[in-house]
């Protein structure tokens, strides 16, 4: 169960469709985003994320496509411990300004498990196969 809250501008979270991973997140203010600039909008909406698990905040693909606007920070991490009201930092990457009426659904919030590590430094990591082939290597 996700248990949230509403300021008092925020609309109500929701799923577009029966199964859908992503619940959609809108503005609970206008919001204008200049071409190349950054602007940070909020939702009013607050969550209680289960322990063991984080929110991931996406933009629809709707506003990535039709708006040309990307997170800035590419995804947004909520941790479960955050009870804030949801931000939104986009960007427009595209080449005329952006206007964002509010109640318009533009981000998605994904909860899914999580699997917290002990770390612990160590002189050299184990050999693999890949070893430290990266982007590109497995073309």
């Amino acid at each position: 169960m996700l248990y949230y809250s509403l300021d008092k501008d925020a609309y109500q979270p929701k799923f577009a469709y029966e199964g859908d991973a992503g619940m959609d997140l809108a503005l609970s203010h206008d919001l204008t985003v200049p071409v190349g600039g950054h602007r940070m909008g909020d939702t009013g909406v607050h969550v209680a994320i289960p322990e063991g698990h984080v929110g991931m905040l996406f933009v629809r693909s709707s506003t990535g496509i039709k708006r040309n606007l990307v997170l800035s920070n590419g995804t947004g991490i909520i941790d479960s411990g955050y009870r804030g009201a949801i931000k939104i930092s986009l960007h427009n990457t595209g080449t005329t300004g952006q206007q964002i009426k509010a109640g318009q659904y533009i981000a998605q919030l994904v909860v899914t498990p999580t699997h917290n590590h002990d770390i612990c430094e160590v002189p050299a990591l184990q050999h693999t196969r890949r070893g430290i082939n990266a982007i590109g290597s497995s073309d």
